[in-house]
């Protein structure tokens, strides 16, 4: 029996003062994000949130809530694991006027039933 696993990294240039979806767990998956970056690459300070919404309980929850980057820094989330079933997302929201990006690592494995 083969176990089917994805390893990928994905990137995006947030928009500012919007609710950004930088990961959905894909259908017949379920990831395991081991790595997320968040970066201002401004020079002033700027506030982010990040969710995870949970699709089958149809609730976001707050992993930060309004964590404030300094000019030009990052936040930087391993060292553990946060588990996405078949829908859920993470999505990032940045302070309005701010230049932020993020960058996630996940670990997709294939999974023969929805969860």
């Amino acid at each position: 029996m083969s176990v089917d696993f994805k390893f990928r990294s994905l990137g995006k240039i947030l928009t500012a003062g919007a609710d950004n979806i930088i990961y959905t767990c894909p259908s017949k998956y379920i990831a395991r994000v081991v790595l997320l970056f968040i970066t201002n690459h401004g020079s002033g300070n700027k506030t982010v949130t990040l969710k995870w919404y949970d699709s089958s309980a149809n609730a976001s929850y707050f992993i930060v809530g309004g964590y404030v980057l300094t000019a030009y820094g990052y936040l930087k989330l391993d060292g553990s694991y946060l588990v996405l079933n078949p829908g859920d997302t993470l999505t990032v929201t940045p302070e309005a006027g701010s230049t932020i990006d993020a960058v996630v690592t996940v670990e997709e494995q294939y999974s023969v039933s929805e969860i």
